[in-house]
């Protein structure tokens, strides 16, 4: 009898495709189906479950090939499952995942069907799994295990691909600096963002003279302010909130749900495309976005990282403004 896997969709494009991420993994090494549902309404109010309207995924199925059957873990899913995550957490009140998941970390679960429920990539906690499995992966980075299940599993529907190509076409020039920059609900730092424009451009500039800005931001004030501080900024086209909240799980302003997360993924698959990409990992988008770098020397500054392009080089200036006073 097939047993199942099911991953509920929750908050942003790039919380969601961690999930699913996770899912991937799980189902690999232990033989159930896997199951995707996005029926949860941010990017859509109809019931329709987005996930197959925005990825082909060979791997993964609708919710239609569920079974009825009492053996769901977590207990709190049993006759649930046209649930979403959010609603069903808001009434028992709830407040984290724990209690709405299973644990990825055992494959020896005999229920029929498993819900994981979160909020971004479990890679870390299958790590001892991937060992006990002798798995090709074992001794790999998150972000490489992460890289390896995207880039095998997961593709954009012919018609979003489209787009994102028709864009590059009109639009992209030889070289590419891609700058992701979330700004409503979560603010990345802009003085840090513009340091690192600023230097990787100078850089840039000494090798390719004919280069462009790519930016993908949730914020028209951001937008215009970089656009008055550098050259040759583009974007796409695409709605904003008038006053200033996310654009993803924004229903009460959003015209189309389902078009806000089409021009979400051209974004994202943009930023992919760039030479280079200067993100902060604080936001799951654009650490996804550098995942799925395409370009066969692509480069990615995370400002959030530990070793930072701007880390090294304050470290860098720290150390010779202290040789200097101990010099003189």
């Amino acid at each position: 009898m097939t047993k199942y896997i099911v991953v509920k969709g929750t908050s942003g494009i790039g919380n969601r495709v961690f999930a699913v991420a996770t899912g991937i993994l799980y189902a690999q090494l232990s033989g159930r189906q896997l199951v995707v549902d996005w029926r949860d309404g941010s990017y859509s109010n109809t019931g329709t479950n987005l996930f197959f309207r925005y990825f082909d995924c060979p791997p993964a199925q609708s919710v239609d090939v569920l079974p009825e059957t009492d053996s769901v873990y977590p207990a709190i899913w049993k006759h649930q499952l046209h649930r979403s995550l959010g609603s069903l957490r808001t009434e028992l009140g709830l407040t984290g995942y724990s209690d709405m998941s299973f644990d990825v970390s055992r494959l020896d679960s005999q229920d029929d069907i498993l819900v994981l429920s979160a909020y971004t990539h479990k890679i870390n906690l299958m790590r001892p799994l991937l060992a006990q499995e002798t798995h090709r992966l074992a001794n790999s980075t998150i972000r490489d295990i992460l890289k390896s299940i995207l880039q095998e599993n997961l593709f954009l529907k012919k018609d979003i691909k489209e787009r994102v190509e028709e864009f590059k076409k009109a639009y992209f020039s030889d070289y590419m600096v891609g700058v992701h920059i979330r700004y409503s609900d979560m603010k990345v730092p802009l003085a840090e963002v513009e340091f690192a424009v600023r230097s990787i451009t100078r850089w840039t500039l000494l090798q390719h003279t004919n280069f462009k800005i790519f930016l993908a931001t949730d914020s028209q004030e951001v937008l215009s302010l970089f656009k008055g501080k550098f050259p040759n900024v583009i974007s796409t086209d695409k709605w904003f909130s008038e006053s200033g909240k996310r654009l993803h799980q924004n229903p009460e302003e959003c015209g189309d749900l389902v078009e806000n997360g089409i021009e979400a993924l051209v974004d994202l698959y943009l930023l992919a495309a760039c030479d280079n990409l200067i993100f902060a990992s604080r936001s799951s988008f654009g650490f996804l976005s550098s995942l799925l770098m395409t370009q066969p020397k692509a480069r990615y500054y995370d400002i959030d990282g530990q070793h930072s392009l701007i880390k090294r080089i304050k470290s860098k200036l720290i150390n010779t403004a202290q040789q200097l006073k101990v010099s003189s």
